[in-house]
């Protein structure tokens, strides 16, 4: 696998530790989120609310599909800094 994939309109995105989905480094808005779902090539997306608490911010999960090529791409959701 390739240690990163560039994501269209969101940059680039780098393999996790464990090897399986690629993650990118800033959070995304809400509206670059629910943009992912309009994408030919986000075939699935999974969003996960932030604990209460603050210790787990909200979180995505997209199964995509790039120039046939198949990957999952997770990501935090906030502000971006």
């Amino acid at each position: 696998m390739n240690p990163h994939k560039v994501v269209p309109g969101l940059g680039i995105a780098y393999l996790d530790g464990g090897g399986v989905a690629y993650r990118l480094a800033d959070p995304l808005t809400i509206g670059q989120v629910s943009g992912l779902a309009r994408e030919s090539w986000c075939r699935r997306l999974e969003v996960s609310d932030a604990s209460s608490d603050g210790q787990r911010p909200a979180q995505f999960r997209a199964i995509c599909e790039l120039d046939g090529d198949p990957f999952v791409l997770i990501g935090r959701i906030g502000a971006c800094s």
